[in-house]
């Protein structure tokens, strides 16, 4: 009885992406909105319950679960946190950096949640790129780069509220070649094993990330 509840109410929740929309949109709007005002601090504290919450809104609005996506999600988990130690213990793939606690556990120096960042934004870039009808490599590189030209405008805005420190204060052009390559792995092994990618939310998710760094940028960066 309690499971079909339960079942009932997740399909319920499922057939109203409004629902998840505007959760989404309210959390994006208003950290940027905190982030700028007198309560900063308190703002980039939630960030990591922020990018849990967005993966699981994320999953909710998800039209098909087959195993691929699973196998998508760990792959890119993995290969995501491993560069991150890499980069954290050896100064490898990215180039000298640390975490500091401002997005939570960690494990290594690397925080726990990073992975789930990963996915997050290359599952979405997954979404708004594969649909279209065109060469498979071409996929894989459009996405690489709209991947990597987020993260342009992530760096500084991660430096700013303190998600990530690099050494000198200044982005080596190693970071940048990193994630394009790591970005590249994650999307070809997408491509591999034919990642769903018929989501209700991801676009407006990515559409709020984009605007939350650029929105950030204006204002925060250096």
């Amino acid at each position: 009885m309690k499971k079909g509840v339960l079942e009932t109410s997740f399909n319920s929740l499922k057939s109203k992406p409004l629902i998840g929309i505007i959760i989404i949109s309210a959390f994006y709007f208003f950290g940027i909105i905190g982030i700028l005002s007198g309560f900063r601090e308190w703002f980039v504290e939630k960030t990591a319950f922020n990018l849990s919450l967005s993966f699981i809104i994320l999953t909710i609005y998800q039209n098909q679960y087959k195993v691929s996506l699973i196998w998508a999600f760990i792959f890119c988990y993995v290969i995501g946190f491993a560069a991150e130690y890499l980069g954290v213990n050896y100064g490898l793939i990215f180039g000298e950096y640390i975490y500091p606690e401002t997005l939570g556990p960690q494990l290594g120096g690397v925080p726990i949640i990073i992975g789930i960042n990963w996915f997050l934004i290359t599952f979405c870039v997954a979404t708004l790129i594969y649909p279209l009808k065109i060469n498979v490599f071409l996929k894989i590189l459009l996405a690489t780069i709209i991947t990597v030209f987020i993260d342009v405008l992530i760096e500084p805005v991660a430096m700013e509220l303190d998600f990530w420190n690099w050494e000198h204060n200044i982005v080596p052009i190693q970071n940048y070649v990193g994630w394009a390559v790591i970005s590249f792995l994650i999307f070809s092994f997408y491509s591999l094993v034919k990642l769903p990618v018929k989501n209700k939310i991801s676009k407006v998710l990515l559409f709020w990330q984009v605007v939350f760094f650029a929105v950030l940028n204006l204002f925060l960066a250096n």
